[in-house]
């Protein structure tokens, strides 16, 4: 089956769903345990459960979802009201979180609204990625042509990250701090990911929903996962995936606290540390077509992934120097992580196409359920132990200044903590093989059927 040439508008349009998600997700990702511990006011142990609880729900129900939408989409014979339902609930949780006022007394309702408007805010995100990534597969008929796609799609959502990732700090202060400023921030933030998110729905709402085999579509739950636990490389990188994910959210967590409390810095401090990080991320992602022109990717992700885990030690050391040492450390960090940004993605997909026993395909719809829920438990993980960290190291939320020993777990936090995840992420890419990477022949490889190209 010969896939359609989509115009250029089409595959721009496409780029703006990561662009959309990506302006919504800053917030959330750098400032809400920030948020949730000074101005909610909630214990850092609970508002890093808080952070858990909704991913560990995704988990169990991102693979049936990811069924479920494709099945409403085929029904509908078009993606758009999926996309358009998604987004809703998205930008509006996103807002209604950072609207929140602290309460005096019991901390039981905070947590509790918060709990509730997060597990939305995530089932919403799984909702526009499931429609993206199928839109992806529908718009390109190989793995050179997927790449090309998922990487200016990357690099376009990047861009802009690096901008509303600097941007939310200040943002908050402009809008007159506090509560009432977190309150604003969102708003603004959410006019300009809807923007994005409508130019999606715009450019590809008319996009052809190819419609999966038959037997991929009524494959049971238990079946799938018993026929895709054989594929050991996709899982592996799914587990590097939700260690790469948890190191990340240790990170952006504790970037916050160790502006303030270790490195000395402001609100202005903050923004410059997040461009830096974006700025280098970027700079990785347009440099990885480069690298794999010498080196096979999973060598280049080995690489990388080596990369990120001595920049993260060399951050701890910096915390002791003059700010431009963490300047450095977080430029190197964010480089090997664009090129693994970019690269993981085809992999992941590329895993899946593998055929399983018997020459079985399982549609991709389950596997991208499964892609969602690893890069939530990921970020759960890292949300869980931030907030842990954080109550195990006796930190005083509010407090203008912190303990000696405090202070130093702070250093730790944001630099070694991610280093262990890095480690644990490099083992389990070792384990992976790819058709015509790390000895397995390129014949191996599954082109994806057309028939498999929908979700089941």
């Amino acid at each position: 089956m010969t896939v359609p040439v989509f115009s250029m508008w089409r595959r721009c349009g496409y780029a703006l769903c990561n662009v959309g998600t990506a302006i919504a997700a800053a917030p959330v990702q750098s400032l809400l345990l920030f948020f949730m511990t000074q101005v909610l006011g909630l214990a850092p142990g609970l508002a890093g459960v808080i952070v858990a609880l909704p991913k560990v729900w995704d988990a169990l129900v991102d693979p049936m979802l990811g069924g479920w939408l494709d099945r409403t989409s085929l029904r509908l014979g078009r993606r758009g009201p999926v996309t358009l339902a998604s987004g809703a609930g998205y930008l509006v949780c996103m807002v209604l979180i950072f609207a929140l006022h602290p309460v005096q007394g019991s901390q039981t309702e905070v947590a509790l609204a918060v709990t509730v408007l997060l597990m939305i805010y995530s089932t919403s995100q799984t909702g526009l990625g499931v429609t993206q990534y199928a839109l992806a597969t529908e718009m390109t008929d190989g793995p050179v042509a997927l790449s090309k796609l998922l990487s200016m799609a990357a690099v376009a959502a990047q861009v802009l990250a690096v901008v509303f990732a600097a941007l939310a700090p200040m943002l908050v202060v402009w809008s007159g701090g506090g509560a009432t400023g977190y309150s604003r921030m969102a708003i603004e933030v959410a006019g300009a990911s809807g923007l994005a998110l409508l130019t999606f729905y715009f450019a590809t709402r008319k996009v052809p929903v190819i419609t999966p085999s038959a037997e991929a579509s009524t494959l049971p739950l238990l079946r799938s996962i018993r026929l895709t636990w054989t594929n050991r490389s996709f899982y592996f990188l799914i587990a590097f995936v939700m260690f790469v994910n948890a190191g990340a959210g240790v990170l952006f967590s504790f970037l916050p606290f160790a502006n303030h409390y270790v490195l000395g810095g402001s609100s202005a401090g903050l923004s410059t540390l997040e461009a830096v990080l974006g700025i280098s991320v970027l700079v990785g992602m347009l440099a990885s077509p480069l690298a794999i022109r010498r080196k096979e990717p999973l060598t280049v992700m080995r690489w990388s992934n080596a990369l990120v885990g001595a920049s993260l030690g060399a951050m701890f050391l910096a915390s002791f120097g003059p700010l431009w040492t963490t300047w450095l450390a977080l430029a190197v960090l964010g480089l090997a992580s664009g090129v693994i940004g970019v690269l993981v993605q085809t992999a992941t997909l590329t895993a899946a196409r593998l055929k399983m026993t018997g020459a079985v395909v399982v549609a991709l719809g389950f596997y991208l359920g499964i892609m969602l829920a690893g890069i939530k438990l990921g970020s759960s993980l890292g949300g869980l132990a931030s907030g842990q960290l954080l109550r195990a190291i006796g930190f005083v939320s509010g407090g203008t200044s912190q303990s000696e020993s405090t202070v130093f777990w702070l250093r730790t936090g944001y630099s070694l903590v991610p280093m262990f995840f890095t480690v644990a992420a490099g083992l389990c890419l070792h384990r992976v093989i790819l058709p015509g990477q790390g000895g397995r022949p390129a014949e191996a490889s599954a082109v994806l059927p057309p028939i498999a190209r929908g979700l089941a």
